[in-house]
């Protein structure tokens, strides 16, 4: 019984993943992609262009590079990405919390497990410097995660 659901469970999700997690081989979704949206192409002669979309007719692509306008017939075109948006100051914000949170409890901890020694007037300072300085480190994680990257819309099958 418990391996016929994981079975069913393991056939899902590889359903989930080929429903969601692949790009479509339909150049009309080239077509929905946003003017000025910045985006990554790999050409038939292995090539990869980065720039800024224009637009997408029935048989070709054009896109604004740093050389200027460029024009690629559609069957040299095997992969077409955009560039997702950046989530830095989310990650940051993140990163801030949960540091943060864990400080604390790291301060509460050691304030508890006071003996004397670290206790001054009667007031341990554990939670404190815990807070602050987990909240640094949990910026500084958030601020290096890695952010964006790019989500592939077309690929030649």
């Amino acid at each position: 019984m418990i391996a016929r659901l994981m079975r069913v469970s393991f056939i899902a999700c590889l359903f989930l993943a080929q429903a969601f997690g692949q790009p479509s081989a339909d150049w009309s979704a080239l077509s929905q992609t946003p003017a000025a949206t910045r985006i990554r192409i790999k050409t038939s002669d292995n090539k990869t262009y980065t720039g800024q979309f224009k637009s997408a007719q029935d048989d070709m692509l054009i896109m604004t590079a740093s050389k200027g306008e460029q024009t690629f017939p559609r069957a040299m075109v095997l992969r077409f990405a955009v560039r997702k948006p950046s989530h830095r100051g989310r990650n940051t914000l993140i990163g801030f919390a949960i540091g943060a949170a864990g400080g604390l409890t790291l301060g509460a901890i050691a304030d508890a497990r006071c003996t004397g020694n670290c206790i001054e007037g009667n007031h341990a300072y554990g939670k404190e410097i815990g807070t602050g300085l987990g909240a640094v480190i949990g910026t500084i994680i958030g601020v290096a995660l890695p952010t964006g990257g790019w989500r592939e819309v077309y690929r030649v099958p």
